[in-house]
């Protein structure tokens, strides 16, 4: 069913007979997110002898039956391996055209007033000067029209993350990108992927169904916030207040009778009418306000078999029936993976997909992270960015010296004043709430220093602690971990509440690290990759590859092989004493040796429970034939 080519030759094809045939190969392809493929090449292949270029070279996956390309991108990495049992293969990991767009940086810049196609021209043009050719995308199809978004900062971030964090994030819209005529076009959709009539049901084409209920997207009080009143000034935005009793805040009461009260934002920046707002507010509460489920089903590809059946694809909306889970809705794929020798068995996640955490927490933080954008080639300079940004707005306040401090006010009276820089012998500091405080960003004249937010080249001190002591790196460099989350604001290094650090790199010159575990089979360290996982225990380590299922267990005393990560017996075992047991052969190019080296009388062989000596058997058959001893 799957024709597959890498850099235009036969990689993998349908025909059974061909030795032109992958071990494995499987398609991962998602809503909004980067299309990805993985497979192995067997050493009988005869594109194993070819040699794997990552970044370079070009795989593309197109199903037979319907000439349509599923997959069609560049080999992101690849691995050499060899089985316990001396199996050769080659595997691979694709990421789709998608993924070019994370390899151009986006510089600080600030776009008034752009349309959606016009911030996406200006991105692209962008991403074209700073890429080679064959990485260069244009703009296609985009249905999505006028200023919805109104001011667009980008910042030191990748050409696919400003796309979701100033668009995707703010207004919806799907991305793809497809070859039209040998070039690479990006589509902004409200949505893509078509209705289909084939029905997803019971007793038909549905082999395995969970659902996953998700709440934490409810809201059961907004306040609808509209167009920024004083850009230049202040980050105050127009409110329904005027038209809804000076209220700002619209109650959902069934949601509020069900779930308390959740408050949230949401912000319309082109909504510049009162009345206006509290509609558009009012729509959202109605439309956000409902349990998202999350379908995880295995199903039954029948088009595979049957031309009445229309395929299964990702984007696509299916109507789904099961009578005694109750649903009988129409309902979105949003993730399918599917396995090229299994093309019939696809497994897919349909419906509204629920939020993971790390989606949450930047929701939560949108608006910081939208003014303060953290990326890791330049934090630091955006940050100063920003800073210049705020002070250069900052010119229509008051400066008023008294005889003991000097203020500066949004007013010249600081019983009026709301936003005050207060500094006298105490310290100085600044409040958004008024000349009496409190003080949220303040140095003290005791050293100490208060702010939500500090971004710096070097931090030099002897101690760090978060006050609870669950966080604490001593005078001498000891760090103690237990219960905190600290995030360095790109993600590349995290402390998370359980106390697992995640790091994209450690580096330690001298010193040691010292681990102790109530266990003596307690995973201390997991390093994975793909389907390889390596597990450091104090009794022993344990490398497995999923893909073949092989595993290798290292103890003190001896090394374990196994022909199944899940088996209880070893087929090979390699003691520290010397001995060797195996229930396969031992075979090699050149000479078997040992200290004792290996003689007829000393080897033995085992057959139905019965164990003979080599070297007695040979005398026997030499009397039998010659009549005579050796």
């Amino acid at each position: 069913m799957y024709r597959i080519t890498i850099n235009g030759q036969l990689l993998h094809e349908p025909d059974t007979q061909s030795r032109y045939r992958l071990s494995s190969g499987r398609i991962d392809d998602e809503v909004n997110q980067i299309p990805k493929f993985t497979f192995r090449i067997p050493v009988s292949n005869p594109r194993y002898e070819d040699e794997l270029n990552d970044r370079k070279d070009i795989i593309e996956v197109t199903n037979t039956l319907t000439n349509e390309v599923e997959f069609e991108g560049t080999l992101l990495t690849h691995t050499d391996s060899m089985s316990n049992a001396g199996k050769l293969t080659k595997g691979g990991t694709c990421e789709g055209y998608l993924g070019y767009l994370c390899d151009s940086i986006q510089p600080y810049h600030h776009y008034e007033n752009s349309t959606v196609t016009e911030f996406l021209t200006a991105l692209l043009a962008v991403h074209n000067a700073n890429v080679s050719q064959d990485k260069q995308i244009s703009l296609g199809s985009c249905d999505i029209s006028g200023d919805n978004t109104n001011s667009k900062t980008t910042a030191y971030r990748n050409t696919l993350e400003e796309i979701r964090v100033n668009l995707i994030e703010r207004i919806g819209g799907e991305i793809r990108i497809r070859k039209v005529n040998g070039s690479l076009v990006l589509d902004f959709m409200t949505q893509i992927g078509s209705r289909s009539s084939t029905k997803i049901q019971l007793a038909d084409n549905i082999v395995a169904l969970s659902v996953d209920t998700d709440s934490t997207n409810i809201i059961t009080r907004l306040i609808p916030l509209g167009y920024q009143l004083h850009p230049e000034e202040t980050a105050e935005r127009l409110t329904i207040a005027t038209v809804n009793s000076d209220c700002i805040y619209l109650d959902d009461t069934n949601a509020i009778d069900q779930f308390g009260v959740i408050e949230g934002t949401v912000i319309f920046d082109d909504i510049t009418v009162p009345a206006n707002l509290k509609a558009a507010g009012q729509d959202y509460l109605t439309n956000n306000n409902r349990i998202r489920k999350a379908y995880q089903a295995q199903v039954l590809d029948l088009s595979t078999i049957n031309n009445a059946y229309t395929a299964v694809k990702c984007g696509w909306t299916y109507p789904f029936l099961n009578e005694y889970m109750d649903i009988n809705e129409e309902l979105r794929v949003m993730r399918r993976s599917v396995d090229i020798y299994k093309p019939y068995a696809p497994t897919i996640e349909i419906g509204d997909r629920a939020e993971r955490i790390t989606d949450i927490a930047t929701r939560t933080a949108k608006l910081i992270e939208y003014e303060l954008p953290k990326q890791k080639l330049d934090i630091l300079a955006s940050a100063k960015a920003t800073a210049t940004e705020l002070i250069n707005a900052g010119i229509n306040g008051y400066v008023v010296v008294n005889g003991n401090e000097i203020l500066i006010m949004d007013t010249p009276d600081k019983s009026t004043a709301t936003k005050v820089w207060r500094w006298n012998s105490g310290g100085f500091g600044y409040s958004n709430n008024g000349y009496s405080g409190p003080y949220d960003t303040a140095i003290t004249m005791n050293g100490a220093i208060v702010a939500d937010f500090i971004t710096a080249g070097v931090l030099r001190g002897l101690e760090i602690i978060n006050g609870n002591g669950t966080f604490h790196v001593d005078t001498n460099g000891n760090v103690t971990a237990s219960s905190v989350d600290i995030n360095n604001g790109n993600g590349i290094f995290r402390v998370l509440p359980n106390g697992t650090v995640q790091a994209s790199a450690l580096q330690m010159t001298g010193g040691s690290i010292n681990m102790s575990t109530s266990t003596e089979t307690y995973d201390a360290i997991t390093l994975s990759c793909n389907e390889w996982t390596l597990k450091l225990e104090p009794l022993q380590v344990i490398l497995s590859n999923s893909s073949i299922d092989k595993k290798i267990l290292i103890q003190a005393g001896a090394i374990y092989m196994y022909d199944s990560i899940n088996a209880q017996q070893a087929a090979c075992v390699i003691e520290a004493d010397g001995d060797i047991a195996t229930t396969g052969m031992i075979a090699a190019t050149g000479s078997i040796s040992s200290q004792a080296a290996i003689h007829g009388d000393s080897l033995l062989f085992e057959q139905n429970g019965n164990t003979y000596n080599v070297g007695t058997l040979i005398s026997a058959l030499w009397n039998e034939v010659f009549g005579g001893g050796m």
